[in-house]
């Protein structure tokens, strides 16, 4: 009976943690993302998705910036990006009450067709699992930043590139971490564990869809 006291006030307690989320996101008032963003001056048709992360700062900046390039030409889609965020704030995220800075991944969708020009700002990696389950536009868990413990052991000079999957339950719990060598060099036992101790110990704002959290695979690029 004991473990089961324990089990539910655990449980209880968690659900009292987590009820009080808010997601860190681009709905500011005044200087938005969206607002800052303008659209490169390129000719024709053409339709640009470039993928997106940074710290989300308890003073509204997005820190840490890094966007991917995918093809030839993404150049200019990233650089406006870059000149965008500079000028540009963002609610930070909320646990319990309590502003939290988080780690925030995002894509940003350019499209031109004729005269017509549309950037969409998207709050997700767009990770196909959770596209399928809940569409396009659900807004992606998001870490909580902590000690960050596997900076003390991953190489801080030479290239390297790995990427981390993780499940993310409803109330903001990650489990079964592991991680997927991309490229530069081969990574030692140690920096693997402290990512997927990283991983697994950190704090996280749940998946939303509908306002509701939802369970989610969670995806995170380690590397410099």
């Amino acid at each position: 009976m004991t473990h089961f006291y324990l089990l539910f006030f655990s449980i209880l307690m968690m659900n009292v943690v987590f009820a009080d989320n808010q997601s860190a996101n681009f709905e500011v008032n005044e200087n938005s993302l969206l607002s800052r963003l303008n659209f490169p001056e390129i000719k024709g048709t053409t339709s640009v998705l470039i993928s997106c992360s940074g710290v989300i700062k308890k003073n509204k900046k997005l820190d840490q910036i890094l966007c991917y390039k995918n093809q030839a030409g993404d150049e200019v889609y990233i650089q406006e990006i870059y000149r965008a965020i500079k000028k540009s704030r963002f609610n930070p995220a909320v646990i319990n009450k309590k502003t939290v800075e988080v780690f925030l991944q995002f894509r940003v969708f350019f499209k031109q067709d004729k005269n017509d020009r549309t950037i969409k700002l998207i709050s997700n990696t767009g990770y196909e699992e959770n596209v399928n389950a809940y569409g396009i536009d659900y807004i992606g868990a998001q870490r909580v930043l902590g000690k960050e413990e596997w900076q003390k052991y991953c190489p801080k000079y030479n290239r390297y590139r790995l990427l981390s999957k993780a499940h993310v339950s409803p109330n903001g719990i990650a489990s079964n971490a592991n991680v997927t060598p991309l490229n530069g060099i081969d990574i030692n036992q140690k920096c693997n564990r402290s990512i997927n101790s990283t991983i697994n110990n950190s704090l996280y704002i749940p998946a939303y869809t509908n306002d509701e959290p939802v369970p989610s695979t969670y995806i995170e690029l380690f590397g410099n």
